[in-house]
Parts: structure tokens; C-alpha cells; sequence
């Protein structure tokens, strides 16, 4: 799914009305009826006082619509015609004559001197003020506005977006955004939902299709995609029947130190679930018995040291080579790692302390091309941050969308695919953004990262290409840890239970 910018999103609704043969009020009528079935669903019986503030755009005049049928149907509407400006548009005052005409609502206009409305715990309010061509800060007197809904706890509906959000930037230091319990947004979802800086604002998100062309959108490039099941599902290799264990791939998990076992078996158990043909570890040798006892489908490299991992030549072709999890950042972790990327030819996962031994000693990050493979566009290593080694990698950045582009600049500079694990994990090529729609609160615990290396180490050793396998084993990863979550809790979850359901995740891609 496409994320567009607000002259896309434009330009596609003016398409749908030439494609459609029908005016923009009547795109807008079939939103509105769209999104105001959704609005029923929350309503609690008739009598809930319900408050509709309506912008003199054609956010407002959304919102003038919703209106319109909630009263049409015998549920109690106050409108709040929020006028910062003395102009509106069209649609919104056709909309906005047929509510004063047709029907009983009590319709109020709010203004800069106005007295704040009386609004109650127990009251819906459908926020429809500014919509997604928002380029300014909103007028003092309505972020005061916003600041009233959000102290009143009643349940905020926000329609396409919450007022005050912008699109392709960051809200300021001391600019109010509309706070939503639930955000109805049309047809597309929008890249500011899945970014920190707009995290309390946002609530729940529900995608309505309201019919717009599917040829316009597919025409229309985007750098930026919404991953979701449909999307997956697209990136999912089935198997062959007539195949076997060499088939899919040989992959190497590297990484653990004395005190840090647990990591790599948790690596490798999510590796053999990937579908991968043959799992090999190379561990301390003190970890040798624990992942025999846990795994006894992976295979042994032998490692001299009984406490740290080294450099030891291979004697078959790895496909994939997952790194880092657990090495810590000693001289001789160092000097393995060094190695493992001098010497290697294969794509690398690169993860954990290995990403913070690249981010510290500059001259390793040139390293992590795949040697000989570099040419061939689908082999590049992916590296896998969290937000503390991204930074430690990049740079800090004021906001979300300069560390997008940071994330870019550094996926180009290296030729790397960087999946940048957060609440909205990014995977990033070059100018290519995808943002994932699976995961939840509870993954944020110890060794999930490690389930995630080896699930990407598994994919890649079987042929998907380094950003499919970033893209497909972000989603699964997220997809797995919500289903777990279900049966757990978020509180409960543990990263080994995210690993027991990837098979269940798998299972989704086949539905």
C-alpha cells in the first residue's frame, strides 16, 4: 500500500471525480457515509452528546456531512463552525446549508474570542478542522481548542488526521496536535502515524477505501510503502514439493560471549523457522552443549576460544551470515568481526554489538559490502539498529523526518539495507521507505532483536533478495509477536514466544 503526500493524494482525488464522472461533493458524500458508519460503531446509544467541530475546508466539510447523517439517524450533534478564516470551500458550504436546513443540530461558530465550549467526560467529539494539506500551524485559538478536548478525556475521532498534523514534517516544540483516540483516514495510510513524534496523537488508525482509482494509484510513485498482510503475502516465496534441505539455503549465525549464550539460540531457533534448509552456528565453545540441548537441528562450527567468538574458514559456501548478537565490543570481538567482513563473500545481517563495533570504528563500515557479490543488486548486507545504535551510527537528528533522511543518505552511502527496529520498524534502500504495520509493546524485550537477526539471516540464505527479506522479515517478526501477544499478553511476551509463532505468521501468508 502507497503512502502519499498531500499533492498526491490531491491529484488522486481529482482523477477519481474525472475517472468516476462525479463532482468532488459527491467523493465527499461517499466518504463521509463511509466514515460515519465507522463513527456508529463507537457510539455508546442515541443519547451520547456528540460534538462535531468543523473546519471551513473540506476537512470541515467532512465533518459537516458526518454530521448531517448522525442527525438524520436521532443522535444528539452540537456543531462548532471553527472559522479561522472567513472563506470555505464549496463542498463545505453546500454541506454546511443542507445541516441548517435539514436538520435539528445546534450549530455554534467558534472563533478566536469565543468562550471554549463545554465538553464532558462522556462525550464524543469528531475532530474535522484541518485536514492533510495542513502547511502552518494551526491558530493559537484552536490549539487552545485542542488542549480543552484532550483535558475533557472524552473519546476524539479525528477524520483523515488529527488537526494540527503535518505530513512531511514534525510537529514544533510548542504546537498543539488535535490528541485522537481513533483516526479515520481515507483510502491511504499517511507516513506521520507510524513516527514517534506523532505517537501520542494518533490513537488506533482505521483505513477506509472510499473507491478511489486504483489506476491513478498505481500510477502515482511513492518512496514510501505501508507494509501490511496483502503486501507480504506479495514478497512470500511459496515451496516446491519436489525440493530438498539444499534447496533453501545454508545460513550462518555468528555471535555469543561468556556471559551472552542465550542470544545466539535464540537466534538460531528463529532461523531454523524461517524455512531455511541448514542452520550452522559458530559460538563459544561453552555454549556448544546449551544449543545442542535446545536446538538439536543446527549444526556446529568449531570455535577455539571457550569464551569469545573468531575467525574460522569455512569449509562450505554460506548463503547468508547473520553477526553480532551477543559478541560485546572487546578487542577480540573486534578483531573476529574485522575478520568475518574481510574475509567473507557472503551478505551479512549485522546486528547488536557488531553494529556498535561498525559505529565506533569507522574504517569497518565499507567492510560490509559482500565482497564479490557486491555487484549483484540483490545480495547487500542489511543491518538491523535500534534506536540507540542508529544514532551511534548516523548521527542524532532534531526530528523524525531528518533521521529518514539520514537513514537514506546512510543505506546509500554504504549500499546496505537498513531495517531500523522502532514501535514502526523502517526498512530502508536508498530513496525506498517501507513502514511495517505489525508489532506491538510487548516485543520491546530482551533477545527479540536476536529473533529478528536470525529470521533475516534464514530468508536471505534462501534467496530472497536483501530488501525482500528486510521488508517480508520485518512483518513476520512484528506478525508473529502480535499473534503470541494475543495468547500471552504484551506483558507476559517473551522474544522466545515470538520465535514459536512465526510459524503461525508464515501460515497468514497462505490464508
Amino acid at each position: 500500500m502507497k503512502i502519499l503526500n498531500a499533492s498526491q493524494l490531491a491529484d488522486l482525488d481529482s482523477y477519481t471525480c474525472d475517472e468516476q464522472a462525479i463532482s468532488s461533493w459527491e467523493l465527499m458524500e461517499r466518504a463521509a457515509g463511509l466514515a460515519y458508519e465507522a463513527v456508529k460503531t463507537r457510539l455508546k446509544s442515541t443519547s451520547q452528546q456528540i460534538k462535531v467541530l468543523a473546519g471551513p475546508g473540506n476537512n470541515g466539510g467532512d465533518g459537516l456531512a458526518i454530521a448531517y447523517f448522525l442527525a438524520a439517524d436521532g443522535y444528539d450533534v452540537d456543531v462548532l463552525l471553527v472559522n479561522f478564516t472567513s472563506s470555505r470551500s464549496d463542498d463545505n458550504q453546500k454541506n454546511l446549508v443542507r445541516l441548517k436546513n435539514k436538520s435539528k443540530c445546534d450549530i455554534r461558530d467558534f472563533e478566536k474570542d469565543t468562550e471554549l465550549p463545554e465538553i464532558n467526560s462522556g462525550d464524543l467529539v469528531i475532530d474535522a478542522i484541518f485536514g492533510v494539506g495542513l502547511n502552518r500551524s494551526m491558530p493559537d485559538f484552536v490549539q487552545e481548542l485542542a488542549k480543552h478536548v484532550t483535558k475533557s478525556s472524552a473519546y476524539t475521532i479525528c477524520i483523515d488526521v488529527p488537526s494540527g498534523m503535518y505530513l512531511d514534517q514534525s510537529p514544533g516544540k510548542n504546537e498543539e496536535v488535535f490528541k485522537s483516540n481513533l483516526t479515520l483516514t481515507f483510502q491511504t495510510p499517511k507516513l506521520s502515524f507510524y513516527l514517534p513524534d506523532y505517537s501520542r496523537f494518533v490513537g488506533k488508525v482505521k483505513i477506509i477505501d472510499i473507491g478511489l482509482s486504483q489506476k491513478r494509484l498505481s500510477e502515482i510513485s511513492s518512496e514510501f510503502n505501508f507494509v501490511d498482510l496483502a503486501f507480504a503475502k506479495k514478497l512470500y516465496q511459496s515451496r516446491s514439493r519436489f525440493s530438498h534441505k539444499g534447496t533453501y539455503g545454508h545460513a550462518v549465525l555468528i555471535g555469543g560471549s561468556q556471559l551472552m549464550l542465550g542470544s545466539v539460540i535464540l537466534s538460531s531457533k528463529s532461523c531454523m523457522r524461517s524455512g531455511v534448509g541448514k542452520t550452522s552456528v559458530l559460538m563459544p565453545s561453552r555454549g556448544h552443549l546449551a544449543l545442542i540441548q535446545h536446538l538439536p537441528e543446527a549444526m556446529l562450527i568449531e570455535n577455539t576460544s571457550e569464551e569469545f567468538i573468531s575467525y574460522q574458514e569455512l569449509d562450505f559456501k554460506a548463503d547468508a551470515i547473520g553477526i553480532g548478537i551477543g559478541i560485546g565490543t572487546s578487542e577480540s570481538a573486534l578483531k573476529a568481526l574485522e575478520a568475518w567482513l574481510d574475509k567473507s563473500t557472503s551478505p551479512f545481517v549485522i546486528d547488536a554489538d557488531a553494529l556498535n563495533l561498525i559505529a565506533k570504528h569507522k574504517d569497518l563500515q565499507d567492510k560490509t559490502r559482500p565482497g564479490t557479490l557486491d555487484e549483484q543488486a540483490h545480495k547487500k548486507s542489511i543491518l538491523t539498529p535500534h534506536p540507540g545504535e542508529l544514532e551511534r551510527l548516523v548521527g542524532g537528528w532534531k526530528d523524525d523526518f531528518e533521521k529518514l533522511e539520514k537513514l537514506k543518505d546512510f543505506s546509500k552511502q554504504l549500499d546496505v539495507v537498513v531495517l531500523a527496529k522502532d514501535a514502526y520498524s523502517l526498512c530502508v534502500y536508498r530513496d525506498e521507505v517501507f513502514v511495517n504495520s505489525s508489532g506491538n509493546s510487548g516485543m520491546a524485550t530482551a533477545g527479540s532483536g536476536d529473533v529478528l537477526t536470525g529470521l533475516l539471516t534464514g530468508l536471505l540464505a534462501q534467496g530472497y533478495s536483501s530488501l525482500d527479506a528486510g521488508v517480508l522479515g520485518m512483518f513476520l517478526h512484528g506478525l508473529a509477536g502480535d499473534m503470541a501477544a494475543k495468547e500471552t499478553s504484551e506483558e507476559s511476551l517473551l522474544a522466545s514466544d515470538i520465535s514459536t509463532y512465526l510459524g503461525h505468521s508464515f501460515s497468514k501468508l497462505k490464508d
